[in-house]
């Protein structure tokens, strides 16, 4: 385990999730300019990670407010993808601390379970949908640097498919009952 939690309030939590996603449009911004093509790169690498991985539990906890669940605190927690049986990868996931928010269990007690549903999925969906952005940047600069991008986004949406029915969010929807 990652030792004790560290604590983020939701203020807190969702202000570092907002600065990730502008710091991921500002790299995106950043990556359409005439600087090199490393630079460029390496800034489009930067956006697809900060939409990906900054969106997720940012979207958790505005959808679960607008359906009506409440939230406690952010988190820095384990992914769910160590219960994988894949070599390395849960391994090094094991190891590598990611934002959790905790659920106010009360709330959870008397949201429906379409809401509950709803909040599960979001935040694989957007993290999923958020990171195509880069794609018509990437291509712009050059066919190759853009399928190798259209492979980055393609197999995050192809691994969270296979992943997340197993142990992530769309597990979790699944498993809501009444």
């Amino acid at each position: 385990m990652l030792g004790k939690r560290r604590k983020l309030s939701l203020a807190q939590g969702a202000g570092v999730s907002i600065l990730g996603l502008a710091a991921g449009l500002v790299s995106l911004f950043l990556a359409t300019l005439d600087i090199s093509l490393l630079a460029r790169m390496i800034l489009l690498f930067c956006a697809w990670f900060a939409l990906w991985f900054f969106s997720h539990d940012l979207v958790h906890h505005v959808t679960g407010t607008l359906v009506g669940i409440r939230f406690q605190y952010y988190y820095l927690g384990r992914s769910a993808i160590r219960k994988l049986k894949l070599p390395i990868i849960p391994q090094v996931m094991n190891r590598v601390p990611v934002p959790v928010l905790k659920i106010d269990p009360e709330s959870m007690k008397h949201a429906t379970v379409r809401s509950k549903r709803i909040m599960y999925r979001s935040g694989a969906i957007v993290s999923m949908i958020l990171p195509w952005l880069i794609i018509p940047e990437s291509f712009a600069l050059g066919p190759i640097i853009g399928l190798l991008f259209l492979a980055l986004v393609l197999g995050n949406d192809l691994f969270t498919l296979y992943f997340s029915p197993k142990t992530g969010d769309f597990y979790r929807a699944r498993m809501v009952q009444d």
